[in-house]
């Protein structure tokens, strides 16, 4: 798209509804989450990055282990 559009083009010009669910809906609301000047505050290639820098936090280990593995959850 930014090859055809320029490089300001993003995937919302595109789209009048993008929803999802889970790791979707955070990928939802960063192509879509407007700046100051009402354009939207990442870009696809932004997202990679995002996940990398923000995963731990996000989705925590011993979390993921749990859902992995039923038998690893603690009792409450």
């Amino acid at each position: 798209m930014q090859k055809l559009d320029g490089e300001d083009a993003r995937i919302a010009d595109y789209f009048d509804v993008i929803a999802g669910t889970s790791t979707g809906g955070l990928v939802t609301a960063m192509l879509t989450s407007p700046d100051e000047n009402n354009r939207p505050l990442f870009a696809a290639k932004d997202i990679k990055d995002f996940y990398l820098d923000n995963c731990p936090k996000i989705f925590p280990q011993d979390r993921l282990a749990q859902l992995a593995d039923p038998k690893l959850s603690r009792p409450y």
